[in-house]
């Protein structure tokens, strides 16, 4: 076992590295980055003749390892802090903020409307007439709550 590890190149580990990449691209969240990274380092390091021992070598790709990781870890918790697609299921929080004409009278406060190809249940504070410019301001479940503009 020693003795294969004595012969370990500089293709181990851009080998080492390649299997990473791969390994991340079947869905590893980013944990394998670092390690790929890491290994590519060290594939380096050997090419270029700075490094000679295997235990040196297993050494540096844990240190460049975890340095990476730590790193990219900072990066992309940063990226991850705004969720734009927070409503991306919830259609009716979807329209919040739009602004629409009024095709028929709403009663008692409530009536709906249609949407594109979607008729929605509205509420409102009072009695609105067709041709009225409102807007979606709130919504409750699949009630959209509406106001004149």
């Amino acid at each position: 076992m020693i003795e294969q590890l004595e012969t370990l190149s500089y293709w181990h580990w851009i080998i080492l590295g390649l299997l990473l990449l791969a390994g991340e691209a079947l869905g590893a969240a980013g944990f394998l980055i670092g390690l790929a990274i890491s290994a590519f380092i060290v594939g380096a390091l050997l090419a270029i003749d700075l490094v000679h021992d295997w235990q040196i070598q297993f050494l540096l790709f844990a240190l460049f390892s975890v340095l990476a990781s730590i790193v990219f870890w900072k990066f992309f918790r940063s990226q991850n802090t705004t969720d734009e697609a927070v409503n991306i299921n919830n259609r009716a929080a979807q329209l919040i903020g739009r602004k629409l004409t009024l095709q028929a009278d709403i009663d008692n406060g409530q009536g709906k409307i249609q949407i594109g190809d979607t008729l929605w249940k509205v509420e409102a504070e009072g009695e609105l007439k067709a041709g009225t410019l409102i807007e979606v301001y709130a919504s409750e479940g699949m009630v959209l709550h509406i106001r004149a503009v």
